[in-house]
Formats: C-alpha cells, structure tokens, sequence
C-alpha cells in the first residue's frame, strides 16, 4: 500500500529529498517514479498517465493470483545495488523498469524506481510475446492495448541515459555516494575485462605476455593519459587472467612486474623520484595483504591510476583548471594544427592573457610546450612504430620534414632516423639542457 508524505513514513532516508526528487525526475523524464523502502513497499510514487500497469493487474486478477510487482522491484533494486549503482529490468508483461539503491551507511535503505516503458510497438511487442496476450477476449484485448498505449514509449538508448540519471538521483538522496560510484566502476572494469577476455578465448589467443600493449600502456602513463591507461590496464589484466588460469601466485608475480614497470614510467614522466620510491614501498607492503584475484585487479588499477596522477600534478597551479583544460586539449590534438589562439578559445580566455598565465604556470612559452610535446609523440613513434619518418612529421603536426628534423635534433641532439637507429640511446653531452624538463610536461 503506497504511502502519501505526512502520513508517518518512517525511514532511514531523508523522506522529503527522496519524494521531491522522484517528482522532478517524473517531470523532467516524462516517465513515473517510485520510492521504495528497504522491504520493497511503494513509499511514494510520481505517476505520469495511466502507465499501462492495470492491464498487467487485471489479468492477474482475472487468474486469481497476486500481482508481484513489490517484490519484483524488490529484486531490481538488489540487482542495481550488485551491479553498481543501476540496472534495467522488466516485468512479467514486458514493461521495462529500472532502479537505483538508495545507499545510508553502506548498506540499501531503499530505492528509486523508474518505469513502466514500452520499448517497442505495441504490435512488435505483442507478436514478440504471445503469452501475454493468448486466450484474451476481444474486449480484453482492446484494453490491453489501450494500457500499453498509456505506457511512455522510447527508444532503447533512451531509457539507458535515464536509468544513469536515476541513479545520480539515488546518490543525491542517499549518503555514501562514494562507495556506491567505486562500487559500479569496480563493476564496469570487471565486465571489461571479462569481455576481453572472452576476445582471448575466441581468438585462440596463446598465453604470451603483450609486450606492445605494455609499451603503449608505458607511453599513457608517461604522457599522464589517465582513460588510455585504464583501458590499457584492464586489457593487461584480462590477459593476466587468461594465461594463468587464475592461479593467484602467478597474478601477484605479473603484478609485481608491472607496477616495477609503470612505476619506472611516471618518473619518466615527470613524477618526483623518492614519491614514487615511497608509493612503492607502501604498495609492496599493501600487496601481501591481497587474497583474491578481484582484490589484485582492484589493487593495480588504484595504483596505476596513482602513477598517471602523480605525472600531471598540478598542485602549486594558480590557475589549475585552466591550464589542465589546455594541456588536455594540446595531447588531443596536437597532430593536427593548433595554434594559441585556438588554445586560448578553448579555455575561455584571450590570446594575450592566456599566453602570459601558460608561461608563468608552466615555466615555458605556449609555443615551447607545444613543440616538446611533439617531439615526445614523435619519439615514441620512432621506437614503437614501423611509420616513416614523413609518416611521423605528418602525424606529429610538422608541416615539413626538414624543420621536423631540425627541431628534433634541437630536443634531442640528433636527428630522427639516428634516434631510430640507436633505439632512443643518446649521448649524455648530445641531449639539449632543459630536455629532461621539458619530457617531464610532455
């Protein structure tokens, strides 16, 4: 029995927030919304139209059985809860539901739920499932039909991008929005990784190590990409997994190899040296204490993801957001041409003034930044690449191979097919004062 607020509803949740809440996203989604409590109960809930639910009851009712929608949102909101935050469902007529836990002190106290929602036509959805309607009379089916034409009808997709705004609904209500995010992200990685894995097994993939996937991974973490990294990582990972059958010594001995590696990386680029010495004597003791493989995988990436952080920090940046904006947009396209005044457009700010708060921020002119960033792309082409050196200039946003040769032997004392030749190796008195500097931001 829904209960109407002021009438003594008793929960662990702020009543009033969870009930305005599932009114606006009613209003704004053009779908109803439920709140439940933790035993599944209809708190409160924001209809739009006739939804298309009584044809559902009425057919029950016509069976003599009870309808069992509480303790079918009951079971999609404990499933949203297993997969991090959302989930989508449907019920016995083939309506599609979806729910998000409403989350105090780490546990469910309650949910949202949004639906019902056709997703089809009406008449694709009753040739899809002819249980619902066979042995129906001829008025019994016309109001069928009339109740599935009260159900809000959209697409797929649709519904997708509602059930995620749902559920940053629930996270408002709710208190621990923290541990529910980590929760679904730990979800999501692991479904990625289970999908690339299925990849492996599909392919008849052997159990040699990537080498070129660690490299890439190497260079991400090198140039502070944090989403390049991640997928990187999870791919590592999956064929962890796969080529140790799970055997949890191996895991841990692959790890370990790995954080030795990415840990080299982010003091290549740019991160302190003893602050990486330190993360790793805290993680060497932090590994030991590890069990299961979910554990590790969970591990690894929390460190990665340090690794990467510790290369773009931009801690005594006045001006942070602005100058995180712009780099990220200079790693994004510096392929192509890119100027300051484009630059500039992108962060909001005039050419002029934006030039003088780059220089002061990052200690080097917009146009020296831009060119050591190159030269880095370009350097790890030459290593890990079989393209020509014209193929590199180009991708690398030179308009000439001559002035590319000539501003990478500026860098880096010597010329690129030389750079190629002696596998990045240069000569202490060879490489350009600065250089190591100037890699650091790149």
């Amino acid at each position: 029995m829904e209960q109407q607020a002021g009438q003594g509803v008793d929960c662990a949740f702020d009543w009033k927030t969870a009930k305005e809440t599932a009114e606006s996203f009613s209003a704004a989604c053009g779908v109803s919304c439920a709140v439940l409590d933790g035993e599944g109960g209809v708190l409160f809930k924001a209809r739009v139209g006739c939804e298309g639910c009584e044809a559902c009851r009425a057919q029950a009712a016509r069976r003599g059985v009870p309808a069992s929608c509480d303790k079918l949102h009951l079971y999609g909101a404990a499933q949203a809860e297993r997969f991090g935050g959302r989930y989508i469902y449907f019920c016995p007529s083939g309506l599609a539901y979806f729910a998000s836990p409403i989350m105090v002190g780490g546990q469910a106290a309650g949910a949202l739920v949004g639906g019902p929602a056709l997703i089809m036509d009406i008449e694709d959805y009753l040739a899809g499932d002819p249980g619902v309607w066979q042995g129906l009379s001829p008025e019994e089916m016309a109001e069928l039909c009339g109740a599935l034409e009260c159900a809000p009808a959209m697409e797929p997709a649709r519904l997708s991008h509602m059930s995620a705004l749902l559920f940053a609904a629930a996270v408002c209500v709710g208190d621990n929005s923290t541990a529910l995010l980590a929760h679904r992200e730990a979800a999501a990685q692991q479904q990625d990784i289970g999908v690339y894995i299925q990849q492996l097994k599909q392919k008849g993939a052997s159990g040699r190590y990537p080498l070129d996937k660690e490299r890439e991974l190497v260079q991400a973490i090198t140039e502070g990409d944090q989403a390049t990294a991640r997928r990187l990582l999870n791919e590592l990972l999956g064929h962890i997994l796969f080529s140790t059958g799970g055997d949890f010594r191996l895991m841990r001995a692959r790890a370990l190899e790995l954080m030795a590696v990415l840990s080299r990386a982010a003091v290549d680029g740019g991160s302190d040296q003893d602050t990486i010495l330190d993360m790793n004597c805290r993680y060497l003791s932090e590994i030991d204490r590890l069990r299961t493989a979910e554990d590790l995988v969970l591990w690894l990436t929390r460190v990665t993801e340090r690794f990467v952080n510790s290369v773009f920090c931009l801690v005594d940046v006045k001006h942070r957001d602005i100058i995180y904006k712009a780099i990220e947009y200079l790693k994004r396209n510096c392929r192509g041409k890119l100027t300051l005044e484009d630059t500039a457009g992108h962060v909001g700010l005039s050419p002029s003034y934006f030039s003088r708060v780059f220089k002061e921020e990052m200690g080097e002119s917009f146009n020296s930044y831009l060119s050591a960033l190159r030269i880095s792309r370009s350097r790890a082409m030459l290593l890990n690449t079989d393209a020509s050196i014209a193929e590199i200039c180009d991708r690398c946003g030179f308009d000439d191979q001559s002035y590319f040769t000539k501003v990478f032997r500026k860098y880096t004392g010597v010329t690129p097919g030389r750079f190629r030749e002696r596998r990045g190796r240069l000569e202490a008195e060879k490489e350009r004062p600065g250089e190591g500097r100037r890699r650091e931001r790149a």
